[in-house]
């Protein structure tokens, strides 16, 4: 759904498919004088149908939707415009897949449960450029993340082929074809690169993709 935009305000789209929490949000983002809910999604894939006909400054995203979750949904919306800024949602305190949305583009990310005042100053801070993460999500260590960087020296030519094409998306059949492989040959690359990465599903591999710089390379 999809609302006139007045440019004058910081343009707002909401994707989440739960209806009830899409209506709060709009109710509190469109009491503010700077700010104005234009347009709203149940999942990744219509939001990224919406994306040709508005041009969002901000996008609160729900992180775990089914479909297509708030990670994959990011790195595609920020491809198609790299301005638009993305804060992630979350339910519960846990901040795994936050950082993943933040590693492929996301500015920062919010409790659905918080304040409404920190929404409205989330919004603002990230529309400027800047990031915000919410006090009551812990962040992952430092350190954990420069382990997962420093392995990717490990990775043999065709573990890292595998690695970059599973980031952006290519099922093993795909990966198998574009690499004149067989599918067990391209698992077996999967489960070493995996390994040494220290991941242990596709969205762990696309942090570490965004942090290599390794999506639609």
């Amino acid at each position: 759904m999809k609302r006139k935009q007045t440019k004058e305000k910081i343009c707002v789209m909401l994707v989440d498919d739960h209806a009830a929490l899409r209506e709060a949000l709009r109710k509190i983002i469109n009491l503010q004088p700077d700010l104005e809910v234009a347009a709203e999604a149940s999942g990744g894939r219509a939001a990224l149908q919406l994306l040709s006909d508005i041009n969002p400054d901000v996008v609160l995203m729900d992180g775990s939707m089914p479909e297509m979750n708030g990670i994959e949904t990011t790195r595609r919306l920020k491809q198609l415009q790299p301005k638009a800024k993305v804060i992630g949602l979350t339910l519960y305190g846990e901040s795994t897949y936050l950082e993943e949305m933040v590693a492929v583009g996301a500015s920062g990310y919010l409790m659905k449960t918080g304040a409404p005042e920190h929404v409205i100053e989330a919004i603002r801070i990230v529309s400027k450029g800047g990031t915000y993460f919410d006090p009551a999500v812990p962040r992952r260590h430092r350190a954990s993340v420069a382990r997962d960087a420093s392995a990717t020296e490990e990775l043999t030519a065709r573990e890292l082929a595998v690695a970059k094409l599973l980031s952006n998306g290519r099922t093993n059949a795909e990966i198998a074809v574009s690499l004149d492989l067989k599918i067990p040959a391209v698992q077996a690359h999967r489960t070493a690169a995996f390994k040494k990465l220290g991941v242990r599903n596709r969205a762990g591999l696309v942090r570490v993709a965004a942090e290599r710089h390794w999506l639609d390379t």
